[in-house]
């Protein structure tokens, strides 16, 4: 028995087709391109002007005038920093050891502020109290053991307190200690 199959009249044009189609698409779009130059009568090329040239006069050109700039008087701080902005120095202050307790219907906050930059630093903080949504409900200025609220903070530890006038308890509510934005976080001068 013949294993191999008869093509029939049908399938022997379809091959032929599928042979010949991409053949015949090129030549159709071979055939499709004119490249040829066309010469429009109805552009013309202007005259040539008889007219003489211009010629620039000459003119003195003027010396540059300096440009005053404001540049800040210490651009990078004593470690090498960028000084960025007006926060730049409160990346040197962290706070440990923060206490919050009552004593006698009053509520106190005992913190250790700790000076990582080689120089003092002046700011004045405040710790914040907050609730469960989020609202402000009593507040206290830091203050160093001399009662200056301005915080004069030299290199290491610094013990810092706080009281804070309430009469609900806050041991247990969100504490925060936020720096005073009108006198900033700074390097002593």
């Amino acid at each position: 028995m013949n294993t191999a199959q008869a093509t029939t009249p049908r399938s022997a044009s379809k091959q032929l087709l599928l042979l010949l189609a991409p053949a015949l698409l090129a030549t159709a779009l071979l055939g499709c391109v004119e490249a040829r130059p066309v010469v429009d009568p109805s552009v013309t090329v202007p005259a040539p002007s008889t007219a003489p040239t211009p010629s620039p006069s000459p003119s003195p050109t003027l010396s540059p005038t300096p440009r005053v700039t404001a540049t800040p008087a210490r651009a990078f701080d004593a470690l090498g920093n960028f000084i960025s902005g007006a926060d730049h120095f409160e990346r040197y202050l962290s706070f440990r050891n923060v206490q919050v307790y009552e004593q006698e219907e009053d509520t106190f906050v005992d913190a250790v502020a700790v000076n990582d930059y080689p120089q003092t630093i002046v700011c004045a903080a405040a710790a914040m109290f907050y609730d469960e949504t989020g609202e402000l409900v009593a507040s206290g200025m830091l203050q160093t053991r001399d009662a200056s609220y301005i915080l004069i903070l030299p290199p290491g530890e610094t013990t810092l307190f706080a009281q804070v006038d309430t009469d609900m308890s806050l041991t247990a509510l969100e504490l925060n200690i936020l720096f005073d934005e009108e006198l900033g976080v700074k390097q002593e001068e």
